[in-house]
């Protein structure tokens, strides 16, 4: 007797949804470095946007926003020296929405950071990388104040 098999057997079963997982393990890894290496060039993008917007203060006022005594310059509101440049440039129009300093909305660590530096340099801005082997990221960008273990980009302006 000859019996008609219709379906499948359980090993069958048992290698498609191995396959399966497997396949989707490797999407899902994919996805997550796609969405951080993404995060690392908008935010390398940001502080190139940071550094024309603090060039074009500078052109226009002859001087660096915020950095100092700031007393006699109303802009330059805010708790940090990043907050400071934010506010000053973007009351100015030079960047339409300042760039919070945290974007994730997890306080701290913070994502940007800026400070002086030494001369021919008057401002380093910095971001945390979400890649850690991503380019220009590295643990001695890190800002002194910032105890993460993230590594960091930075740009100097001058």
């Amino acid at each position: 007797m000859k019996k008609d098999k219709k379906g499948f057997t359980l090993i069958e079963m048992i290698v498609v949804i191995a396959i399966v997982g497997i396949l989707s393990t490797m999407l899902l890894t994919s996805v997550t470095r796609i969405r951080k290496n993404s995060i690392d060039t908008r935010r390398k993008s940001n502080l190139e946007n940071v550094r024309g917007a603090i060039n074009m203060y500078y052109s226009a006022k002859s001087l660096w926003p915020c950095i100092g005594d700031d007393s006699g310059n109303p802009i330059c509101t805010g708790t940090t020296l990043w907050e400071k440049i934010m506010n000053a440039t973007s009351s100015l129009g030079y960047i339409s929405t300042p760039i919070p300093a945290d974007e994730d909305g997890i306080d701290p660590p913070k994502d940007y950071d800026a400070a002086t530096c030494t001369s021919p340099c008057q401002i380093k801005i910095c971001s945390a990388c979400e890649i850690d082997s991503s380019e220009g990221c590295n643990s001695s960008n890190r800002p002194t104040k910032i105890t993460d273990s993230r590594n960091w980009y930075c740009l100097e302006v001058k």
